[in-house]
């Protein structure tokens, strides 16, 4: 197996996303439609199976005659139109479209002229049979002046129209059979080559429905009638279909950040080859099986065998029969025989392997030796009853350790997922509370029982089971599981998201909730000693921030006065003030900067705040910047989770200016980089994809500060002439 980047089930179209050479084949087929001579039409079919690439050949067609000036190509879905009418209006209305877009002309468009001739298609529609609206269109007089204006324009011009019809084979029965007489009827236009890219047998098939004789051939015969140049899809050999397939594999297990050992691979492999070769033949199914593992094997990583997992979701793939029953079969599958109590029981082994047998009746006589090879290795019971081969009771510890399926504890974690890698039990829940009850000071890390029950992949889980507990918890409960939950804090996850969802977040506002339940004499008391128990500023922030007192709008009735909110923060402040003193904040991204600036500001004073931008910039010039963009706001991408920070912005510098003398960040500009303080025309934006935030940072920061003190000299001067003029 190779590394290969994930794509889509989507259809292809430039030449480097090409697996399977089909850009060659597609070029000469265009260059010998471009090159034709003869002017007479040619209606050529590109036959290949559901999945096979058909799609992406027209891509690469249309693709490699972009360029081409002489050749017009016209894409035209058929899928796309309900009715027959509609199909005949689309069919021309877009080539009279591409037509009057590439080619100039003094007289009338070809699009007036259809909309003249079309007009009676409406008409048809409701007094003709179906099938039978183009037959009658055709027929018509005014058709041969389109024709003869489109061949004229094509003729003066030197160019030829390429028509590429797609998803032939999704029409229905109808529909196919409107579609060819429409292309049958108007294929003797000059100067017009078409391709029709479809499953031969399913359109043969719905033809033949159509014009049934007693050769039972007569779908074909028609299809030949049309088509005069059939042509099959570049065959695709087995040996570069199974690589395609493994390198979506690949991507899968990267995505899942699985690693398997050399006998893993080798033994996904061998049944690969066994029982999934034959089925996986499209880059389609391929393609869908990759897929399918990129989305099962993280999900269940952790919990399941991953060689297990991805050979069953082969089965749900290949065999949906096989699949259900296994399902809704666990005794005879999971578990195994002991040879001293069932050595005999060949009546049972009879009725299993003919259940089996029933399954997978309608294979051939190759598949079923491939699948009761796999079924033989995945599910070990079976090989009593096909080769008379036991195992022995330490080998159910050994599957269940090895979380197999084959072990009845992780059988249905295989098929309904019920217990995600992220998740704990409702047992575990509940014994984890009682722990936390019965915790005992002085609260040590080692003691805590969420230590070793919290972990990276369950914190987001276990932090909301947490909250559905809070209303059963008491006073004590509840401050021993605050505690418990910000000792750990560090372990939770902290990544940026959507609404706060993240962990880290979610826990302070559980702490929050928890406090409600804390009697009231003592909630101040709990409050202060959980900072204490915080082991990063940021966390201790987090929880005065969330905390519900009497002036947020989501307060909570006798929670916290504004007089305890003062003390709390009070308290807080002095205690970051006193860990800061003899460090850069700004060092740490993880450290709230501003935030901590407006709580200094809030509960002591500016003062401190201004001595301590102060001494941090004497000691690194690069202060600067990482204190103004720390006030820059940060966005998240929903889709891909990606950051990105936006400028300062006047909103950015208003707060900033209101927590700090901003006069000492700009005599530091022009000590430190006396270059930049030269004044610009505009506003220095921060173009896309540049590397170099400080430079721009820092110059927006001058912008602002010159616009706010030429606003503040304008306010002082007109006050003070307003105060002349009165005096006066």
């Amino acid at each position: 197996m190779q590394n290969e980047s994930y794509s889509s089930d989507a259809p292809v179209s430039k030449i480097d996303e090409d697996a399977f050479s089909r850009w060659s084949f597609s070029k000469r087929v265009a260059q010998v439609i471009a090159n034709r001579q003869d002017p007479s039409s040619i209606v050529i079919g590109l036959y290949g199976a559901w999945g096979d690439g058909k799609t992406s050949v027209l891509n690469f067609i249309d693709q490699s005659l972009t360029n081409n000036e002489a050749v017009i190509c016209i894409r035209f879905n058929p899928w796309r139109f309900g009715t027959e009418d509609q199909l005949l209006l689309g069919f021309f209305n877009q080539i009279a479209d591409a037509l009057d877009n590439k080619l100039t002309t003094s007289s009338d468009k070809l699009k007036d002229i259809g909309n003249k001739i079309l007009k009676p298609v409406t008409k048809l529609a409701n007094v003709e049979a179906v099938g039978e609206i183009v037959t009658s269109f055709i027929s018509m007089p005014d058709i041969d002046i389109f024709k003869e204006r489109t061949e004229k324009l094509l003729e003066e011009s030197k160019k030829r129209v390429l028509i590429l019809i797609d998803d032939v084979d999704r029409l229905d029965k109808t529909e196919i059979h409107t579609l060819f007489r429409l292309v049958k009827l108007t294929a003797d236009f000059k100067y017009t080559s078409y391709i029709l890219a479809f499953d031969k047998d399913i359109v043969s098939s719905s033809l033949q429905d159509r014009y049934s004789s007693s050769q039972g051939n007569s779908g074909e015969a028609f299809l030949e009638k049309i088509i005069q140049v059939p042509l099959n899809l570049p065959y695709i050999d087995k040996s570069t279909l199974r690589s395609f397939c493994y390198q979506g594999i690949d991507e899968a297990l990267q995505l899942a950040n699985i690693e398997l050992t050399q006998e893993q691979i080798q033994r996904f492999s061998s049944n690969y080859l066994s029982a999934f070769e034959s089925c996986i033949s499209t880059p389609r199914k391929a393609k869908l099986y990759s897929n399918t593992l990129m989305f099962s094997l993280p999900i269940l990583k952790g919990e399941v065998n991953p060689i297990d997992l991805m050979l069953i979701e082969g089965i749900r793939l290949f065999y949906p029969k096989l699949y259900d029953f296994i399902k809704n079969n666990q005794d005879l599958f999971a578990g195994t025989f002991i040879s001293s109590q069932y050595g005999n029981d060949n009546a049972n082994k009879e009725y299993i392997k003919k259940l089996i047998d029933e399954t997978i009746l309608n294979l051939s006589a190759t598949e079923k030796e491939g699948i009761v090879e796999l079924l033989k290795d995945i599910f070990p019971r079976l090989q009593a009853v096909y080769n008379n081969t036991y195992h022995s009771g330490d080998s159910l510890k050994i599957w269940e350790e090895n979380q197999n399926i084959c072990s009845k504890n992780y059988f249905f974690r295989y098929f309904g997922y019920s217990l995600l890698p992220n998740d704990i039990s409702d047992t575990n829940l509940n014994l984890l509370v009682q722990d936390i009850n019965n915790w005992q000071p002085p609260y040590s890390t080692e003691t805590n029982p969420l230590y070793v029950a919290l972990t990276p992949e369950n914190a987001d889980t276990l932090i909301q089971k947490l909250y559905k507990k809070v209303a059963s918890l008491d006073s004590g409960g509840s401050t021993k599981m605050a505690i418990a939950i910000t000792q750990i804090s560090e372990k939770l996850p902290a990544e940026n998201s959507f609404m706060w969802s993240d962990a880290y977040t979610q826990s302070t506002w559980l702490i929050a909730d928890l406090i409600l339940n804390i009697s009231k004499v003592e909630r101040v008391k709990v409050i202060k000693n959980l900072f204490n128990h915080a082991n990063t500023i940021d966390y201790q922030t987090k929880i005065f921030r969330f905390l519900k007192h009497d002036q947020r709008d989501d307060a909570q009735l006798n929670y916290l006065s504004s007089e305890e909110m003062r003390d709390i923060g009070t308290h807080l402040a002095r205690k970051i003030l006193a860990e800061i003193q003899d460090k850069d904040i700004t060092l740490d991204e993880k450290n709230p900067t501003s935030y901590i600036f407006w709580l200094l500001n809030k509960y002591i004073n500016q003062d401190v705040v201004n001595d301590y931008i102060e001494k941090i910039i004497r000691t690194d010039d690069n202060a600067i910047y990482r204190i103004l963009d720390n006030y820059t706001t940060t966005f998240t991408n929903l889709v891909n989770g990606i950051e990105r920070k936006d400028d300062l912005n006047q909103n950015s510098f208003n707060y900033l200016s209101k927590h700090i003398n901003v006069s000492i960040i700009y005599q530091a500009i022009e000590r430190h980089y006396p270059e930049l303080t030269r004044v610009l025309k505009n506003y220095p934006n921060i173009e896309k994809g540049e590397n170099d935030r400080e430079t721009p940072i820092i110059q927006q920061f001058l912008w602002w500060y010159r616009r706010d003190m030429t606003h503040r000299s304008f306010e002082f001067v007109s006050s003070k002439a307003g105060l002349i003029s009165v005096l006066i």
